[in-house]
């Protein structure tokens, strides 16, 4: 349930590569012993607001859920927490993690890392995952400030679905196999991403390779896995899960006030030119999910086209979604 959760939450909030169009894979792991059905989150050191657990090759959706509760639980306890997952397998949307601690009034961050599809600035061949982070703080009126990026220019998803699409990709976002830059997505799949803003995001890449994999005792860059091919293999995947009570650092009204008004000023802001406004982050997420909750989710064709096959393999009759433009 956890994990069918975070993939509708990912397609609410407009984030469909992440969304439902990842059950095929999951479900090829999971036939085929990448991803362990039984797994359980198992504690290996407990300093209380610190502590390392194996996710025994479950499913990343809901062994990152599960160790995302538990450092709020820590949290609300010790002010702070942090939680270091190894052994683990594709997590999803970050967002959905970090707002769980957000509903607890809680400041989340999460970060994980993925197998090689970056290549590290100065590099030609892919070394990083697209090692994604996010960040959620909980605001009074307004909707939370939820920052959820990979460090690679676009999410290995986005590359997937172009591809599927048969369309064209800015040549800014991947080199191909002979480190050129390409605006062909299958060539792409071949080569390697490029990190976000040159060496500043490559550089926050490999920290997150570290806090998430290594810091952990568990797997980094092209030693994890890859999501789509060895699917009889558990991918080996890290993550690192904080949670911040805000009420350890002072007055939760209080911050929560400051937290509107930065939010307000921000969006008060002259628009720059082609901007039609000025949004914060999640912002925009947060209002797909507010429309999409009323008219439904307009998945995009490769999600409902994963969603009939998978039907069909189940013998359960196929879904009708409202399938979207992109």
């Amino acid at each position: 349930m956890l994990t069918a959760d975070g993939l509708v939450t990912a397609d609410l909030r407009g984030v469909h590569s992440h969304g439902v169009v990842r059950t095929e894979v999951y479900a090829t792991r999971l036939r085929s012993g990448g991803i362990n059905p039984a797994a359980e989150l198992v504690l290996i050191r407990d300093r209380g607001p610190a502590v390392v657990v194996d996710a025994q090759a479950g499913l990343g959706i809901a062994m990152a859920v599960k160790a995302m509760d538990l450092a709020i639980e820590r949290a609300a306890s010790y002010g702070f927490s942090a939680i270091g997952v190894r052994n683990s397998n594709h997590c999803g949307m970050l967002a959905y993690l970090v707002l769980r601690a957000v509903q607890r009034g809680m400041v989340g961050i999460a970060l994980s890392n993925a197998d090689a599809q970056v290549a590290p600035w100065g590099a030609r061949h892919r070394y990083l995952g697209t090692n994604p982070l996010a960040v959620a703080v909980p605001a009074g009126e307004e909707p939370p400030i939820v920052l959820d990026m990979a460090t690679s220019v676009v999410a290995h998803g986005r590359i997937r679905a172009a591809a599927a699409r048969g369309e064209s990709i800015p040549p800014e976002w991947a080199l191909d196999e002979h480190g050129q830059p390409t605006t062909d997505p299958l060539q792409a799949l071949r080569g390697a991403l490029l990190p976000f803003g040159g060496p500043k995001g490559s550089g926050i890449s490999l920290i997150i390779d570290i806090l998430a994999g290594i810091l952990p005792g568990g797997r980094s860059g092209p030693d994890i896995v890859p999501l789509y091919t060895l699917v009889d293999r558990p991918q080996g995947v890290g993550h690192f899960l904080m949670a911040i009570a805000v009420e350890a650092f002072g007055d939760v009204e209080a911050f929560q006030r400051r937290i509107d008004r930065l939010i307000r000023d921000v969006r008060a802001l002259p628009a720059a030119q082609g901007q039609a406004e000025v949004l914060l982050p999640g912002e925009l997420e947060y209002r797909r999910a507010q429309a999409y909750g009323i008219s439904g989710i307009p998945l995009p064709g490769e999600a409902v086209e994963v969603m009939a096959r998978l039907a069909a393999e189940s013998g359960i009759p196929a879904p009708w979604p409202q399938a979207g433009p992109d």
